[in-house]
């Protein structure tokens, strides 16, 4: 469909228009970009959801997503789609806190398997987003996330900064992690979409365990398709 004129349509718009407009050229990775770090900036003092907002290096894979497409190297559906990490997902050089006090300054050396696999699809991480301390409920060491369409009520756990930053168009998706409900409930919450996958189906490795037979990594989205 056409490209909307104004900016928080398209921030809203689903990930499969935003995708389809960054490889006909009708929007850039670099505009998508500074669309989201504008308005993650802009609405999370009422959020608390964002741990880390990464703009420089978000902005950095942007323009190589834009140079990538442009010379038709386009390498898939999420190819420079903006989008936001729990913060249990480690990535290398970058604070991952797990949402916990003891953890607040803990650098990772290597990033988490979703995380490269993300890289390589061509994926703009633009922020590591909150959880519930050590992956409970919507409470982290900065505060409490909050559901934006009721600024009264928490945005449910523990993929809380997951749920709130897609629901209120501040990132093109999200991954959480559910070992009870994690997903599921923020996006019940906060009204998005919330994909638990097959136990297995995605790996790991990089991602904080709290049930080593039980815990699941998957998607947030704003609608199905």
């Amino acid at each position: 469909r056409k490209l909307p004129e104004r900016e928080p349509d398209i921030a809203f718009a689903p990930l499969t228009d935003l995708g389809i407009w960054l490889r006909t050229g009708k929007l850039s990775s670099e505009r998508l970009t500074r669309i989201y770090l504008s308005r993650l900036k802009a609405f999370d003092g009422q959020l608390e959801a964002v741990v880390t907002l990464m703009e420089k290096q978000a902005l950095r894979q942007a323009r190589r997503a834009d140079r990538e497409i442009a010379a038709g190297r386009y390498r898939g559906p999420l190819h420079g789609i903006p989008w936001g990490a729990k913060d249990l997902l480690d990535t290398k050089g970058v604070k991952t806190t797990w949402g916990a006090g003891p953890y607040a300054d803990r650098v990772p050396k290597s990033d988490a398997a979703v995380v490269r696999l993300l890289d390589e699809a061509g994926a703009v991480l633009i922020a590591k987003l909150s959880l519930g301390a050590l992956a409970f409920g919507e409470t982290w060491h900065g505060g409490t996330t909050r559901n934006p369409w009721n600024l009264d009520e928490g945005s449910s756990g523990s993929s809380a900064g997951s749920g709130a930053t897609v629901a209120a168009g501040c990132v093109g998706f999200a991954i959480g992690s559910e070992t009870l409900g994690s997903i599921i409930s923020p996006a019940d919450r906060c009204g998005t979409v919330g994909l638990r996958p097959t136990f297995g189906r995605i790996p790991r490795t990089g991602a904080m365990a709290l049930c080593w037979s039980l815990d699941k990594l998957g998607p947030l989205t704003r609608g199905v398709e």
